[in-house]
């Protein structure tokens, strides 16, 4: 019996009354997995984490359709001006627009990955990758 065959049982049941409005919407929950499937390669992900902790400092996912909207409201000269305190990476060199076209080929796994040492002789890594 395929989905459209369920459903149509589910709204025969319910207009029969052998079934209440309740158990309909129960069972009609029931099948929504299996007609809105997950899709992987959705979020684009910016970890960074220091050396020696097993949780990240920063973790930020973002739906790719949101990125690649916000993209186009930032200013090119405005694109991520910022540091990690005590590297000497700046961030304005990435490439944003490619970073958001590489998570959007439907590719699943990493973008970017960067290992800076911080003035203490501390590493941190950053990551930026697609689930």
């Amino acid at each position: 019996m395929n989905k459209t065959d369920e459903t149509r049982k589910i709204i025969d049941l319910l207009a029969e009354g052998k079934i209440t409005a309740e158990e309909a919407e129960k069972l009609m929950s029931a099948l929504k997995p299996s007609f809105y499937p997950q899709k992987k390669g959705r979020k684009i992900v910016f970890q960074i984490r220091e050396e020696g902790e097993k949780k990240p400092k920063i973790n930020i996912a973002v739906p790719i359709a949101l990125a690649k909207i916000g993209l186009k409201f930032i200013p090119e000269d405005a694109m991520v001006n910022a540091s990690v305190k005590g590297s000497n990476f700046d961030f304005s060199s990435i490439n944003w627009q490619e970073i958001i076209q590489m998570a959007s080929s439907g590719e699943i796994g990493d973008l970017f990955n960067l290992e800076i040492e911080d003035d203490n002789g501390k590493s941190k890594s950053i990551r930026i990758f697609v689930e």
